[in-house]
C-alpha cells in the first residue's frame, strides 16, 4: 500500500474537533457560547459516518454532499463523540502522536443519552418556562409520539413537525417571536443511513440560525427511541457496549451498514494510525 499521500491533515481536522471535555462541562460550555454568541451549532459523529460520508478522504474522492457535511462538522461550534469505536481510534491516534490531545479518552456523548442529560440539567437551572423547544424529524406517528412523551417531561414544545415535509419556517418563526429572553432549542432528526439531511440542512440554513437566536442539536435518531418505535438496551448491554450489536440481531436491515462500516476501524486503524509517510 502506498501511504504517500494519505491525506492525514483530513483525519486531524476531524478529530481535533471532537469535544474532548465531560457531559457537565459541555452543558455550561454550551450555554455560554449560546449566551455569547446567541446562538449554538451541535452535532454528533458516529465512526460508521466517518467510513459512508468519507470524512478521512481528500476532496477529489468526495461528493458535493460529502464535502458540505464535512463543512458544517468543521463549522458547528461543538462535534460530539458518540460510540465506543470513535473513543478507541480517538485514543489510539492521541497514544501513537497522530494528534494532540489534552485527553486521551473521549467520553460517549451521544445524543440519544445527552440531549436529554443537557435539557433535564437546563431546566433545573433555569426553569421550563425558560427554555422553548423545536422539533423536526421523523415520522408524522414518530414526531407527535416524541412531542407527547418531551412534555410529559415537563418541557414547553412551541412547535414540531414531522420530518417528510419541508420545514414550515414561517410557523415556527412566528412561534418564536411570542417569547423573549428564552433559550430556544431546536432538535433535528432528520437523516438516512447515507445521506445526511439534517447536517446539510443546517449547513444551508446556517444565517438563518444565527438571525433567529437558535441552539441546534442534530440528534439523528433520538426521536423514534423516545416515541418507542425504537427500543433501547437493556442498562447492562449499554454499559458493555454492546448496543450497537444488539440493535443489529433485531434490526439487521436497518443497523448492517453501519455496523459493517464500524467494523473498518481496524483496516482504518492500519491505514491512517500505524503506517508512516513522507508526509510527516
Amino acid at each position: 500500500m502506498d501511504t504517500s499521500f494519505i491525506p492525514w491533515h483530513q483525519m486531524k481536522s476531524i478529530l481535533s474537533k471532537c469535544y474532548t471535555g465531560t457531559a457537565p462541562q459541555l452543558v455550561d460550555d454550551m450555554l455560554k457560547t449560546y449566551e455569547e454568541e446567541r446562538f449554538c451549532i451541535v452535532n454528533f459523529l458516529y465512526f460508521s459516518q466517518i467510513v459512508s460520508q468519507k470524512l478521512f478522504k481528500d476532496k477529489k474522492d468526495k461528493t458535493e454532499k460529502q464535502l458540505e457535511y464535512k463543512k458544517i462538522l468543521l463549522k458547528a461550534d461543538y462535534l460530539l463523540p458518540d460510540g465506543i469505536a470513535l473513543q478507541i481510534f480517538y485514543f489510539l491516534a492521541t497514544l501513537l502522536g497522530r494528534i494532540k490531545s489534552p485527553r486521551k479518552r473521549l467520553e460517549n456523548l451521544n445524543g440519544t443519552d445527552f440531549t436529554p442529560y443537557f435539557l433535564e440539567k437546563i431546566k433545573q437551572k433555569y426553569g421550563n418556562q425558560k427554555i422553548c423547544l423545536f422539533l423536526y424529524g421523523t415520522t408524522p406517528k414518530g414526531i407527535e409520539k416524541a412531542t407527547e412523551y418531551i412534555t410529559r417531561k415537563g418541557f414547553n414544545v412551541v412547535f414540531s413537525q414531522d420530518g417528510y415535509r419541508e420545514f414550515q419556517r414561517d410557523i415556527a418563526k412566528a412561534e418564536l417571536e411570542k417569547y423573549q429572553d428564552t433559550i430556544n432549542i431546536l432538535l433535528v432528526g432528520r437523516t438516512t443511513p447515507t445521506i445526511p439531511l439534517q447536517e446539510l440542512r443546517t449547513l444551508r440554513n446556517y444565517q438563518k440560525i444565527k438571525q433567529h437566536t437558535l441552539l441546534v442539536m442534530n440528534v439523528g435518531g433520538l426521536f423514534d427511541r423516545r416515541s418507542g418505535s425504537q427500543k433501547r438496551a437493556p442498562q447492562l448491554i449499554r454499559k458493555l457496549k454492546l448496543e450497537r450489536l444488539r440493535r443489529l440481531i433485531s434490526q439487521p436491515r436497518r443497523n448492517r451498514k453501519k455496523v459493517a462500516n464500524s467494523l473498518k476501524i481496524i483496516p482504518y486503524i492500519f491505514q491512517y494510525l500505524l503506517f508512516k509517510t513522507r508526509e510527516e
